[in-house]
């Protein structure tokens, strides 16, 4: 699913980085459709997304894709990413699930594997301050990955 999501240039942007955003970092789908053009950013050379405290830097194609949604927003004088019918106003959550299960992405699946496989190789505090989720949620998702800050240590150093 992700490197259809990731390769297919004839899918919806819209799409794309959604459904990416939810199988690589876990993120909710109300927090994907509310983020804006300053959101995402150029760190040397690089595009980044913030979703917690500081950016992500996005791998290639991930950041082309966000680049894109970002220009088309930007010239189109419009705030958010997934700018909705109403003016002023965002996609919804739910119009991105039904979008994204036609991919055969389901939320709650898509959501649990990725944060599974972050929470096996960051510490709590760290997952929690850089996806923008509640520290004692992160600490929940580490241990069910069986994870320890030294397993991160040694991911770190070697």
């Amino acid at each position: 699913m992700l490197r259809r999501l990731l390769l297919d240039s004839s899918a919806d942007p819209r799409d794309r980085f959604a459904g990416c955003m939810l199988l690589l970092y876990g993120q909710r789908l109300s927090h994907t459709v509310a983020l804006t053009v300053q959101d995402i950013t150029t760190v040397n050379d690089q595009v980044a997304v913030t979703l917690g405290r500081g950016p992500i830097l996005l791998p290639e194609p991930l950041g082309a894709i966000a680049r894109e949604l970002r220009d088309a927003a930007a010239a189109s004088d419009r705030a958010w990413l997934f700018a909705g019918r109403i003016a002023g106003r965002h996609l919804t959550a739910e119009r991105v699930r039904v979008r994204l299960k036609a991919y055969g992405i389901t939320r709650r699946q898509g959501r649990q594997g990725a944060l599974l496989a972050l929470a096996a190789k960051l510490p709590a505090a760290i997952l929690a301050e850089r996806i923008g989720i509640y520290p004692a949620r992160a600490a929940q998702w580490v241990r069910a990955a069986g994870a320890t800050y030294d397993d991160y240590v040694t991911l770190r150093t070697s």
